[in-house]
Parts: C-alpha cells; sequence; structure tokens
C-alpha cells in the first residue's frame, strides 16, 4: 500500500549527517505517534549576565515520523546555522502544540528517564555511574558543556491517575520594560482560569510526583543537575552547542556517542535511588502550612463577602470561576466557617447550577492557594524586617530581576512592593506611587477618561475597584505597616475607588486617542506603525503591513456575492477604506446596512469580512431589540471587550411596530465617543468612536433617522440562494488567511489617491463634515470605481417607509395638472390613494393638515426619481395663504442621499 503522504527527497547537503543522528536518537526516545516538541534558542552573555531568546516563529511540534522528523531537522538545522541557535527538545511526548500542554502537570507518557551532568567529561561520567549502582545508559549524550544520560524504560510510565490536561491558553501582557509577558489560563467550564492565581492547578498527582522523586533520586546518586521537571529540555544530538557564539564562541558538536535501543531498564531499577525532589518537598511544606481559625466575622467583613458573592451572582460567563473563587479565598483568609458560606451561596450562579460538589472543589483549591500565600510570607518574613529595618524610601517600582527557569510552573516575577503606614503616609502619595506603577508596567493608558488596559491585540477597561486590585496585583505588592507589624495585603476598595475617581491621577497615563488591529492613517497622512504613536495618540495593536499593488485578493473574495449593482460593490469597499482612514472619522462616519431581498445570500458573511479585517478575528453578533435600555446593555457588552466591529445580524421589527429604529444605535453612529450603561453595574463603559456598526437584515422597514446614518449596501438574487454556489469554499476563512494581502491592497489603493494628488469627489452625504464621502468617493475613483454612494436615493426610497409613500406622492402631484398644493390638500390626497396612513393618522381636516406640513418640510428641496428617470425636486414657498408646495423636473442633479448637505467648497478642504 501506498503511504498517504509522499515525501519528496531534500538536498541534505553538510547537514545530513546530522539529520541522520538526530533521527536516530528520536526513534529510540519516542514511538512514530508521540508529538515531539522542538524549541530553538539563543543563548549568550552580556555585561556578565546570562541572556536568552527562544525563536518561537520556529518552534514546532512533529509527529516522530521517521521522514517528517527528517525534513523538519533539516529545516531547524539551517535556521539554527543562520541565527545562533541551540537547538532543544522535550524529553516527554507533548499531547498537543502551540506551547498549550508544555507544563509538568500536563505531560501523561514518560518513555526514557535522565540525567544532565554539567562540565564533566563522558569518562567523569561513566565513573560516576559505576559507583552510583545505576543501570548502564541507553543513551549517552556528549552535550558540548557536559553528559546527558538516558535509561529506556521496557514499559512506558502512564501517569494516568488524573483526566487528560485541560489546554493552556495565553494572554500577552507588556512588562514595565515593555518586553510581552505571557499569561497563562486554562478554560474550566467555559470560564477563564489563569495560572498565576490559582496554585493548585500547578500540582502534579500521585504518579507524576512519585516519578520526579525517581529522577531526583537519580540526579542526587550521579551529583547531577537537578533537571527532574517533566517538562524538561535537552540539547538535540547532531546539533551544535552554540552558547555565546553571537560574541565570538565557536559552536561544539552535541555528539550521540553511544545509542543501543535494546537496552531498556525496569521503573522498579531506579526505586531503591528515590529522593524528594524539590518541587515535591515544596509540596509537603505547603499542606502543612496553618490555615486561619474560624472566627465570628466582623460587620465589615460580612459587608465584604455579601459583596464578592453579590459580584459572583452576576459574573458573566468566563468569569465565574474566578469570581467564585474569590468568594472562597475571601472566607479562609477571613476566618469565615465553610457551612455559613455554603448557606449563603448554594442558591447563586455557578454554586446553585453545580451544587455541593463544585463548592467543595473550589473551597479546596482556595484552601490551598491560602496556603501557598502563608509560605511564601514566611519565606519573606526574614527579608522583610530587614527592608523595615533599613528604613527602604517609600517608592513603588524599583525592578528586581533574576533569571526564571521557563520549565518551572512554580517560579514567578518577583514583584516590587508600596509601603503604605496610613498614620503616617497620606493617601493621595499611595496613589501617586500607584499611578507610577502603572506607568511603568508599559500597558496602561487612559482612555476617554477611563483606566485601560493593552495585552497583545485585547483590551480591558478597568472600571472597579476589584478590576484595580487585580491589575496592580500583577505589578505590585501593598505592604501595609502599623506599629511593629507589617502585612501585605490586596489594594483596599476604599483606595482603589478614590483613584478610579482622581481625574489628575489618570491624566499622568499616556492618552489613547485610537485603538485600532488594522493599520491606519493618521490625519497628516502618515502611516502608524505598530504599538503606541505618542504624537496622536493611536495604539496600532497589530503587525506591520506592506503596500500591494492591485487588487488581486479584493476582487477573488467578493466575485461571488451577488451585490445588487456595481455601486452596491463600490459602497463596500468604501467601508472597507473607512476603517483605514478612521482617524480622520471618529463619529463622522456610517453604520453599514446590508440588505437582501431574501436571506441566505451572505450579507452576515460581509459583516465578518469587516470584522476580521479591523480585528483579526470574527466577532460576536447581537441581537436587534426595540427594548432601547436591554440593547444598549447589550452593545456596551461588546465594547467593553474590547470588539470595534460591532455586528447585529438579521435585524427584524416585532409586534406592533415592525419598524427597526432605537435612538442608542442611532447616537452610537454619530456620537464621537461612545457611552453604554453596563448590564448588572452602575457603570458605563467609554470609547472613542472608530466602531463600525453593521446591520444585516432581509427587506427591512428602518427608521429615517437610521437610513441617512447608514450606507447601504444592497444583495439581490432571484431564486433559490441555496443553487447558489461559491467559488471560495469559505470567504471568511480566506479574508482570516490573506488578511494582510488584502489590508496591503487597501492600502495600495489609498497611496495611488495620495500620489494623484488626493482628489475628491462631488458627493454630498451628511457625513462630509469631515469630508468622508468626499475623500472616500475620491479614492475609489482614482482606482477606477466610480459608484460610490450612486444607490443612495433608491436604498432611501426602499428602506424608509415615510420616504416610499411620500415618493409615491411626488409621483401623483408630477403628473397632475394642478400646480400647487396647500398642506391640507395633500393630505386629503394621501387619504384618497392610502399613503402615509401610519404617519398621519386620524384626526380633524385642521390636524391632518398640520401633520402633512410637518412631514413635507422633511423633504423640502429633496429629489425624487420620476418614472421616466428624471429628477423631481419637491419645493415649498409662501403667498398670503401660508406654505404652498409644488415640484419641479431636473434634467441632471448630483447623486444625493436623502440627508444631503449643501456641498462644501472643497478648494478650502
Amino acid at each position: 500500500m501506498e503511504p498517504l503522504i509522499q515525501y519528496q527527497t531534500p538536498d541534505y547537503g553538510e547537514h545530513g549527517p546530522a539529520v541522520e543522528v538526530g533521527v536516530t536518537f528520536l526513534q529510540t526516545l519516542f514511538s512514530e505517534s508521540d508529538t515531539i516538541l522542538f524549541r530553538p534558542i539563543e543563548t549568550w552573555v552580556d555585561s556578565g549576565r546570562k541572556r536568552s531568546r527562544v525563536d518561537y516563529h520556529n518552534t514546532r511540534y512533529r509527529k516522530a515520523e521517521p521522514e517528517l522528523l527528517r525534513l523538519n531537522l533539516l529545516y531547524l538545522l539551517r535556521r539554527a546555522a543562520e541565527s545562533n541557535l541551540n537547538l532543544f527538545f522535550g524529553v516527554c511526548p507533548r499531547l498537543g502544540d502551540d506551547g498549550r500542554f508544555d507544563l509538568a502537570w500536563q505531560i501523561r507518557t514518560v518513555r526514557v528517564l535522565w540525567s544532565d551532568i554539567d562540565h564533566v567529561t563522558v569518562d567523569e561520567a561513566h565513573e560516576r555511574i559505576a559507583k552510583s549502582g545505576l543501570p548502564i545508559p541507553t543513551i549517552i549524550v556528549n552535550s558540548g558543556n557536559g553528559v546527558h544520560l538516558y535509561w529506556l524504560l521496557d514499559e512506558p510510565y502512564l501517569i494516568d491517575d488524573v483526566d487528560d490536561p485541560p489546554a493552556v491558553e495565553t494572554e500577552w501582557t507588556k512588562t514595565r520594560d515593555g518586553r510581552n509577558r505571557p499569561r497563562k489560563y486554562i478554560l474550566e467550564d467555559g470560564d477563564k482560569v489563569f495560572l498565576d492565581q490559582r496554585q493548585h492547578i500547578s500540582r502534579l498527582s500521585v504518579k507524576a510526583e512519585h516519578l520526579q522523586n525517581v529522577l531526583a533520586g537519580i540526579a542526587s546518586a550521579l551529583d547531577a543537575d537537578h533537571t527532574t521537571d517533566l517538562s524538561r529540555l535537552l540539547r538535540l544530538p547532531g546539533s551544535l552547542n552554540r552558547k555565546d557564539q553571537r560574541n565570538g564562541q565557536e559552536p561544539i558538536p552535541t555528539e550521540l556517542v553511544k545509542c543501543d535501543a535494546t537496552r531498556k531498564c525496569s521503573l522498579s531499577d531506579f526505586e531503591p535511588f528515590i529522593v524528594e525532589s524539590p518541587i515535591a518537598k515544596r509540596a509537603k511544606q505547603i499542606v502543612a502550612m496553618p490555615l486561619p481559625h474560624v472566627r465570628k466575622p466582623s460587620p465589615s467583613k460580612v459587608d465584604r463577602l455579601a459583596e464578592l458573592i453579590a459580584g459572583s451572582s452576576i459574573a458573566e460567563a468566563g468569569r465565574r470561576s474566578e469570581a467564585d473563587f474569590a468568594v472562597c479565598c475571601y472566607a479562609i483568609r477571613n476566618g469565615i466557617a465553610k457551612e455559613d458560606v455554603w448557606a449563603q451561596v448554594e442558591s447563586v450562579g455557578k454554586f446553585a447550577e453545580q451544587g455541593r460538589r463544585y463548592f467543595d472543589l473550589t473551597w479546596d483549591n482556595a484552601a490551598y492557594d491560602s496556603q501557598v500565600t502563608k509560605y511564601d510570607e514566611l519565606q519573606k518574613r526574614d527579608v522583610t524586617k530587614t527592608l523595615k529595618a533599613d528604613a527602604v524610601p517609600q517608592t513603588a517600582c524599583a525592578d528586581v530581576e533574576g533569571d526564571l527557569e521557563e520549565s518551572d510552573p512554580n517560579q514567578s516575577e518577583m514583584r516590587p512592593t508600596i509601603y503604605v503606614d496610613p498614620t503616617t503616609v497620606q493617601v493621595g502619595d499611595t496613589l501617586h506611587e500607584v499611578t507610577d506603577c502603572l506607568i511603568q508596567a508599559g500597558n496602561c493608558f487612559n482612555r476617554t477618561e477611563q483606566l485601560i488596559v493593552i495585552n497583545g491585540t485585547q483590551t480591558s477597561s478597568i472600571l472597579s475597584a476589584a478590576e484595580l486590585a487585580g491589575l496592580l496585583n500583577q505589578h505590585v505588592e501593598f505592604l501595609f505597616v502599623k506599629d511593629e507589624a507589617a502585612e501585605f495585603k490586596p489594594f483596599p476598595s476604599a483606595y482603589a475607588n478614590t483613584w478610579l475617581n482622581n481625574h489628575r491621577e489618570k491624566t499622568r497615563l499616556p492618552v489613547i486617542s485610537l485603538f485600532t488591529r488594522n493599520p491606519v492613517f493618521t490625519e497628516d497622512w502618515r502611516r502608524v506603525a505598530p504599538g503606541f504613536d505618542a504624537p496622536t495618540g493611536i495604539y496600532y495593536a497589530g503587525p506591520p503591513i506592506d503596500i500591494r499593488q492591485g487588487t488581486k485578493h479584493l476582487d477573488h473574495l467578493l466575485s461571488d456575492f451577488c451585490f445588487k449593482s456595481i455601486g452596491d460593490r463600490t459602497n463596500f469597499l468604501g467601508v472597507l477604506l473607512t476603517t483605514l482612514l478612521v482617524p480622520r472619522f471618529i463619529g463622522s462616519k456610517p453604520a453599514v446596512l446590508l440588505n437582501g431581498n431574501q436571506p441566505g445570500l451572505g450579507k452576515s458573511i460581509l459583516a465578518q469580512i469587516i470584522a476580521t479585517l479591523r480585528d483579526g478575528q470574527p466577532a460576536e453578533t447581537a441581537t436587534y431589540n426595540p427594548n432601547d435600555e436591554e440593547f444598549e446593555k447589550r452593545l456596551g457588552a461588546i465594547v467593553r471587550r474590547g470588539t470595534t466591529t460591532i455586528i447585529i445580524d438579521n435585524a427584524k421589527g416585532r409586534g406592533r411596530n415592525p419598524r427597526i429604529e432605537s435612538a442608542c444605535l442611532e447616537r452610537s453612529v454619530t456620537d464621537p465617543i461612545l457611552s453604554f450603561r453596563l448590564l448588572g453595574q452602575s457603570a458605563t463603559i467609554r470609547a472613542e468612536n472608530s466602531h463600525i456598526f453593521c446591520i444585516t437584515a432581509n427587506s427591512p422597514d428602518v427608521s429615517r433617522d437610521l437610513v441617512t446614518r447608514s450606507i447601504v449596501i444592497n444583495l439581490y438574487h432571484e431564486g433559490d440562494p441555496k443553487r447558489r454556489g461559491f467559488s471560495i469554499a469559505d470567504p471568511e476563512g480566506y479574508a482570516q488567511q490573506y488578511r494582510t494581502e488584502l489590508l496591503g491592497e487597501l492600502l495600495g489603493m489609498v497611496e495611488r489617491w495620495k500620489y494623484d494628488g488626493m482628489p475628491q469627489a462631488n458627493v454630498h452625504t451628511r457625513f462630509n463634515k469631515r469630508g468622508w464621502g468626499n475623500i472616500i468617493g475620491g479614492i475609489l475613483a482614482t482606482c477606477d470605481r466610480q459608484d460610490f454612494l450612486s444607490n443612495a436615493d433608491e436604498s432611501a426610497s426602499e428602506l424608509d417607509e415615510t420616504r416610499r409613500d411620500f415618493s409615491e406622492l411626488i409621483s401623483l402631484i408630477a403628473n397632475h395638472s394642478q400646480g400647487t398644493w396647500t398642506a391640507s390638500q395633500l393630505a386629503q390626497l394621501c387619504g384618497k390613494h392610502g399613503l402615509l396612513v401610519a404617519d398621519l393618522g386620524e384626526g380633524s381636516p385642521r390636524s391632518l393638515a398640520t401633520k402633512m406640513g410637518t412631514i413635507a418640510g422633511r423633504f423640502v428641496a429633496e429629489p425624487f426619481l420620476h418614472n421616466d428617470g428624471r429628477a423631481v425636486v419637491f419645493q415649498r414657498s409662501t403667498d398670503r395663504k401660508g406654505n404652498i408646495y409644488r415640484v419641479s423636473f431636473e434634467n441632471n442633479v448630483p447623486n444625493l442621499s436623502p440627508s444631503a448637505e449643501p456641498l462644501p467648497n472643497l478648494e478650502n478642504m
């Protein structure tokens, strides 16, 4: 049988022998079904300190199939030669890729025991083996700086006393020196559980701890390094030891001295050597830590517990486990009885859903966390006394640096300390130090008078005291001093609320005027580089994008959508261009109304394409709700999560009022600053209005105010849309895969327009206050797309029921022999033909005339399309009897929307 995958034999060149050594070694250690981690790392010395750089881009997870190994080893050896990289591999098989299963407690299969002896020769290593009484190793490797020993087990050691581990995901934050720092979490019942907040997660199972004790015993018997953690990385034979090569150090070969795959050992051969590993010793000491005695809580502690429980009851999905964990932690650390807490939470949130077992598990984990905290405090106590005796100045953020082992999950970053003595230190001074720490964190900003934290491409608004305390805990510890005692505490809510309401402190933070994940041009037409652009306040959280000529990918992506006209397709390109120029159009750009004549035409896909190009990923959608208060809270929740493309999908009116109208949505389109009330809170979320609002609907009845605030993109198809096919099977996936190319083509369209002198189009729209229509239309016209907003009148007529009826009224007047009309006569004409029934309602002839005058006033000077193709303009004048109305024909009129403003003087723009 032919193999499913055919590998073409590459030219190994000078790397051929090294590849074969690596394959021989890895096939001895692993089964072909195993996944092996390969990690390239550069190491060097700078000013006497060891430095390292992990090449995450070339970190790989590959099956141990011979040909696949050959291809990957060849690739890695070439990259190592180009970039001074050392090649390391994970000694134990991984359960998955992308770094999500690389921690010791996630290892489930061990095929080999190992030991790393530094600064010895191979002969010296043989002598130590002989003296120790350990079995003869299966493999001996000369690492170039010592010797690695491997004992292949006759049976794989399975760590099967626990379930399969959850994957560890990563959020990226910036440290005080501007470097990216990963913050890892797992998902537990759909909630994020951060590893730096849950000490119990890294605990090893009994079988895993037993094996690490075996490895510790081997290291002790050989006087070797304690590289006993199951996530250990070791140097790959066949590669070069390139320590300090950037400073001229000559690389040393990592040699496979011995490899006898037939020599296998039983685990029982090593168990007589067992000693307690450092991790096991620490774990025993932690569980021996006493917990606070149960005592009657003070009224303030009762109130605080009730506040935490209330927070747990309203915590949104994704945050509930952390809220529940906080309740149990607080109760344990303050001596509140477990059963008293259960009585208060058994009907609350996730506790009510999952019952006593979930509560007991959360309580036990919180108890362990309290023991870890006590253990760490006791270790620091002597250091704290020394600091107090030396009268350390009350300064917040002196850096403490140390070398951290990447593979040790129990290591954590040492944080500076703010010393607080409430009797001598003014509150304002403490708040000032807090701001200093937030500034030095490098990822904290002032956005619309609110504290925002940026982690990679994600934003978090800090609106509550608890959120601020949690943020500060990542960067600083608070040591409260009273008399001769000192105690580490979280940042108190009274201090936190005072900081959150202190305008002066917030204004010390760097101010963000715009947060974007897609490239943008500043108002002086400069492209913003990734990161924070201090002169403009723009933060671009995205990659560099190269300008591309032509629109190959854009044309391919949009080729299969059934746009009603060329103008509708041009409008969609106009929306994509708007995202690049959004700094110019804060609060002065339209919403996007994707209108189809039937379901299944791809309106939602087009909306998600906008979101993918804008935010780098599809957006969650909102459902239109005629209850504006509830709708506002839903929009606020989406904005708070950092989404900048807001999709109201498949919008429909309900009940007696089928019209889609929302005062909240209408103001959100045009307000320069978005402001929404949050569900379950008294707080509001604010952000600069750089957002793109997308509404998808099928032939809807839309309020006039919303239509005039929208750019309409019509899709139209006769027949069953299921019979239509896309040449791109997954347009959204295509947009994700080719996002940089698509953005590059859009940038190229803008650059071409700039090169041609930035000509502006003659387009009327309510959004020309800052030139939106003229600029976007000019870019499109320069790129041979002349139909921008050409569908405005037709779309407004189709979507606005009042305008549709008034358009019919205009046709009746234009075809009538009567030249002028009063408001009363127009009302009678509407009644005769059944027009504007909902708007006029019932009433006396006088009241109907008054209503008719109000409606007519909205359409004065507006052009309508007559059935012979000419434009008909509705006009009003005044004589001795009052207002009179007429229509006049015009042969040619500019493309005007229903909300047109006078055309600005382009020469003065």
